[in-house]
């Protein structure tokens, strides 16, 4: 049957354990914690949604193991209601609350896990901290452990011929100032461990306005840095580890067809936010940023929210009607890029992605990679 998914970023708490310098979370997102009638307002709508069958559920927050595993066990429980949609469930987490009966929840339910690292522990605690100042590295390593300890043990449980169900592990490294210049030691280091990762720039957002100064990279610094880190990834002779978003580029360079969180067509179309009080915003980026918030599960309906004259405006963005993207020869692997990188730097989000020259010197750099291997695979063919 073909699937139409819709992805739900559902923030149970915007609370955290940590305290790390470049947190996104705004200082006008929802506070308290989301609450049984809100979680079964937000099942029940989802799986309402018009054309919709899988649903895509990404945990976040704040930190949602904060939450609790009885919250989750009710959300669960609520999805298995509505046999007519699919639900996928995923959580982003700092790991530092990760233990076995996280896992063995996570286990039984199907629910794969995504963490958050900055590298091996001199640069990790640079910024990923503790409210008292403490890094975090040794928590969340024990988390991350964890883990890959229960992936092992379900690979070993599993018949010989099935594919086993992992737990996920992968992480989302923040690129800033502290790390820019140590992508070298940071790939090392999760390719030791064979942790798959997503480089992201660091947001100017939330905590990370009043530090963005001494934090934040500019678009030629992050250009060059993922340059950098693809000629490594890249050229290796050993087996190495999926590192986004250069595999994502390398993909629609390829295909002609962007994916991507940052370039697919889809964006705008294919996801939703839903805070711990029930706002809705098109994406979990946009958690608090009033002028783009579409409704609320408890007093409106997500199709409402989602064809609201707010969405359908942010929904019609495009290389087409970006000022100066429709002449790129990037354009239809780029789509203008994240309109939130646009918003949070420029306070426009029909403007070009402020990270657009970063994009154009991967882009090059990756496409002359390509013609050099496909001539190269030509010439032994021959």
């Amino acid at each position: 049957m073909y699937e139409n998914r819709i992805t739900a970023i559902v923030k149970p708490t915007h609370r955290c354990n940590l305290a790390c310098k470049y947190c996104f979370v705004d200082s006008c997102a929802e506070r308290g914690e989301m609450d049984s009638k809100t979680l079964e307002n937000m099942t029940l709508q989802l799986s309402e949604l018009s054309g919709i069958n899988r649903v895509n559920v990404i945990w976040h927050g704040g930190e949602p193991l904060l939450r609790g595993l009885d919250f989750y066990r009710q959300a669960v429980m609520l999805q298995g209601k509505y046999p007519n949609v699919t639900f996928d469930n995923s959580m982003q987490t700092n790991a530092t609350l990760i233990n076995d009966d996280v896992l063995d929840f996570c286990e039984r339910n199907n629910i794969t896990l995504g963490t958050s690292m900055d590298g091996p522990e001199d640069i990790h605690n640079l910024t990923r901290v503790y409210p008292d100042g403490r890094g975090s590295f040794q928590d969340v390593w024990t988390g991350v452990k964890k883990i890959k300890e229960r992936n092992k043990d379900i690979e070993k449980r599993t018949p010989h011929g099935i594919r086993p169900a992992y737990l996920g592990g992968g992480s989302i490294v923040v690129l800033s100032k502290m790390n820019s210049k140590k992508l070298n030691e940071v790939y090392d280091f999760f390719k030791s461990h064979k942790i798959p990762i997503k480089v992201n720039p660091l947001i100017r957002s939330g905590r990370a306005i009043g530090g963005y100064r001494n934090l934040g990279i500019e678009p030629q610094e992050y250009g060059r840095a993922l340059v950098d880190l693809f000629d490594r990834w890249f050229y290796e002779k050993e087996s190495g580890i999926d590192v986004e978003p250069l595999s994502d580029v390398l993909g629609n360079l390829m295909t002609g067809k962007p994916v991507g969180c940052n370039f697919g067509e889809n964006c705008r179309n294919g996801f939703v936010s839903i805070g711990p009080q029930g706002d809705i915003y098109p994406c979990g980026r946009f958690d608090g940023a009033k002028e783009y918030w579409l409704g609320n599960v408890n007093k409106n309906h997500l199709s409402d929210a989602l064809q609201s004259r707010t969405h359908k405006v942010m929904a019609e963005r495009s290389s087409e009607n970006v000022v100066g993207c429709s002449s790129c020869e990037y354009s239809g692997i780029c789509n203008a890029g994240c309109m939130h990188n646009a918003y949070v730097q420029k306070g426009n989000i029909k403007d070009k992605d402020y990270y657009c020259a970063s994009y154009k010197i991967l882009f090059k750099h990756l496409g002359e990679a390509l013609d050099i291997e496909l001539k190269n695979a030509e010439v032994k063919h021959t």
